[in-house]
């Protein structure tokens, strides 16, 4: 059955046909994952998943019988315990029995509070990342020890101070650092228990106090602020920015917008300017629109590179660009005609330092936008919806759309039970996008040409805009993160968005495998994924299916799925081209 399906695949397009069916293992038992001495997280439960050579064997895990689907492939949720623990496989065919073992480590559940008169759990002592702190900065100090004990720290010389007990055994104190407070790079000590001898231990990392100028440092490249370390993205730098530091936390090192927004950004995507450099203080000039083939550009003089941040209004008919660091002497707007896409154009001192410019749209509704520097010119190009053809032709007729098949050689993605990557996957479908876009017309163009072809994440949205794209769609299959269970609840496709401007696409299309898709959708959601993050166009990723559940994979597999799956996805495009077009034309008139 495979080999001939196989071939007739291999007739229709050769290219995916031997890639999409990994070679079999002979091996009775195959485990794909977890992988060999794997460190979980820490969990009670862990799937294992992976093939047998006989489905129809008595196969056990752990002493629990277990039922491989019909091609062999197996999905379990087992009882884990802590420590390195082991999978114990057994297959029994015509009275001989296979065995396999995997072996995990799963890390123990956080110490209780230490028993006795005086212990302190050194593992726990806060801060465990070395901090660079500034006037106002707080400072949070946490302590696991024997609980009911008096408990006190100190930084360096300066004077005990108590620590109050918030929960049993735990101990904590937070510290605002004063205006002009220095302290040089120091551990913090911490004491349990009364008298002259109370126990003693001090943190693996190190807190300073720093009361000098803000250092300077500008992006090497374009890279990402955090609303706090390890937190969401809000902010997106371009390249030679200058940004001012406000403090360090292991990694990342904290940055001032402005007197109420700070953001945390990676260290090593920074070069620390020399001391005593000024701190980035642009000022506005004129500002100046011009028409472009797809829409208009918007040019702000500006004086220094600093870092900004670009909102959709409510009704997607504007777009305020807030520059941070910044002072506004614009004396001059400048409309380049009356038929620009540019109805008005407004700007305003928020702040002592942020200045707001609100780009007003003229009968139109933002499809998409990109802000570069030019010198210390900011430009914001502002896209508006493409002309499409006329009825009775296919709205998707003419239109370009990016298809980008998620994942390559050096980073397959997820595995299913019987082997077959994500990448592969992803590619397949694409192509089968790819062969069905071409009959409505449109340009399909691919992110990732051949099977073997290595695209980097962050190239992938610099392709879409470079090829013109109008719109941007990633193609996925899903996994799951260790330590939760595949069967809770059903799980299938969902599509993600990032912008306001990618929420109709992200709808139609998840509309489409609502209605064409014969498996049960997870909504719609918004997603902070670097791909969906493209502004450029409407871009949405989308998870068509689950690889590690062993009926899902094998759909993947099939042709006529895949198939199902392109023309879920060209379907959902049509309607939100079609939608589109009935907003150009509602009466059904000509396109001009």
């Amino acid at each position: 059955m495979l080999l001939s399906l196989a071939a007739a695949l291999a007739l229709l397009c050769p290219a995916q046909a031997a890639f999409l069916y990994p070679e079999r293992s002979t091996a009775p038992i195959v485990v794909v994952w977890p992988p060999e001495n794997f460190n979980m997280p820490p969990a009670d439960n862990e799937f294992i998943f992976g093939s047998v050579s006989d489905p129809k064997g008595l196969f056990q895990i752990n002493g629990l019988t277990v039922v491989p689907y019909a091609n062999g492939a197996f999905l379990a949720w087992l009882p884990i315990q802590r420590g390195t623990f082991t999978f114990d496989l057994s297959l029994a065919v015509a009275g001989t029995t296979a065995t396999f073992q995997r072996t995990i480590f799963v890390p123990s559940a956080p110490a209780a509070p230490p028993e006795g008169p005086a212990a302190i759990d050194t593992d726990s002592l806060a801060p465990r990342l070395d901090l660079e702190l500034r006037s106002g900065d707080w400072l949070t100090l946490r302590m696991r020890a024997s609980a009911g004990q008096k408990a006190r720290y100190r930084l360096g010389k300066r004077p005990w101070q108590d620590l109050k007990e918030s929960a049993p055994g735990v101990y904590e104190a937070n510290v605002e650092v004063a205006q002009g407070e220095q302290l040089e790079p120091t551990a913090v000590e911490y004491a349990l228990g009364k008298g002259w001898s109370p126990l003693k231990a001090f943190s693996r990392s190190k807190v300073s106090f720093s009361s000098g100028l803000p250092a300077v440092a500008v992006a090497k490249s374009s890279t990402t602020l955090r609303a706090g370390p390890g937190n969401g993205y809000f902010a997106f730098p371009l390249a030679g920015t200058k940004l001012v530091t406000a403090g360090r936390m292991g990694g990342e090192t904290k940055i001032r917008l402005s007197p109420d927004l700070f953001g945390w950004v990676k260290t090593a995507d920074l070069d620390l300017l020399p001391p005593g450099t000024p701190a980035p203080r642009a000022v506005t000039g004129a500002i100046n629109t011009a028409s472009s083939g797809d829409g208009a550009l918007v040019r702000i003089s500006l004086t220094d590179r600093v870092a900004f941040v670009v909102d959709e209004s409510d009704d997607r008919r504007a777009l305020t660009l807030r520059l941070y660091n910044t002072v506004g002497h614009t004396n001059w707007i400048v409309y380049d005609s009356p038929d620009s896409l540019i109805e008005e154009v407004r700007w305003k001192q928020e702040a002592s330092d942020v200045v707001a410019v609100t780009i007003r749209l003229k009968d139109a509704t933002v499809w998409g936008w990109q802000a570069s520097y030019e010198g210390a010119s900011l430009k914001l190009e502002v896209r508006k919806a493409p002309d499409l053809a006329d009825a009775p032709a296919s709205a998707l007729k003419g239109r370009t759309v990016i298809l980008d098949p998620g994942h390559m050689p050096s980073a397959t993605g997820s595995t299913g039970p019987m082997g077959t990557t994500e990448m592969s996957a992803n590619y397949a479908i694409a192509r089968a996008v790819e062969a069905l876009l071409l009959k409505e017309g449109a340009y399909p163009v691919l992110t990732r040409n051949t099977t073997d072809q290595e695209v980097s994440l962050v190239e992938r949205p610099r392709i879409a805009v470079e090829k013109k794209g109008d719109v941007f769609v990633s193609l996925h299959n899903n996994a799951l993160p260790d330590g939760e269970n595949p069967f809770a609840r059903p799980r299938v496709f969902y599509v993600f968005y990032y912008h306001p401007h990618s929420l109709s696409l992200a709808r139609a299309l998840y509309r489409s495998y609502q209605k064409n898709v014969p498996l049960p959708g997870e909504d719609l959601r918004y997603g902070d994924l670097l791909v969906a993050r493209l502004s450029a166009m409407p871009a949405v990723l989308i998870e068509s299916a689950y690889m590690i559940m062993p009926e899902q994979e094998e759909k993947l597999n099939d042709a006529s799925f895949r198939r199902t799956l392109a023309e879920t996805v060209v379907s959902g495009l049509k309607d939100y081209f079609e939608d589109e077009r009935l907003r150009q034309r509602p009466t059904g008139r000509k396109n001009k």
